[in-house]
């Protein structure tokens, strides 16, 4: 289990030029694409915040977005997991 707010005090994951061109691409946020990409492969489970009907609805693109192999790629890439 791991806890890491996305848009918290002092995270700069939002603003990610990989996580922006992404979202631009799918016409949808950084956040959106964060959240898609970490659940893609149904062996994690995420519960992003949800202070508004507006952010909900902003999560919920996630689980209609489809990544490209390309995007996964590049995404891994950028943020590949860290060592143990």
């Amino acid at each position: 289990m791991a806890y890491s707010p996305l848009g918290g005090s002092g995270a700069s994951l939002l603003r990610d030029p990989t996580l922006e061109r992404i979202g631009a691409a799918h016409h949808c946020s950084a956040a959106a694409v964060a959240l898609a990409w970490t659940i893609r492969n149904g062996n994690v489970i995420a519960i992003p915040e949800s202070g508004s009907v507006e952010h909900v609805k902003e999560n919920a693109v996630a689980l209609s977005l489809t990544l490209t192999p390309d995007e996964i790629h590049t995404l891994d890439a950028a943020h590949p997991p860290p060592s143990r």
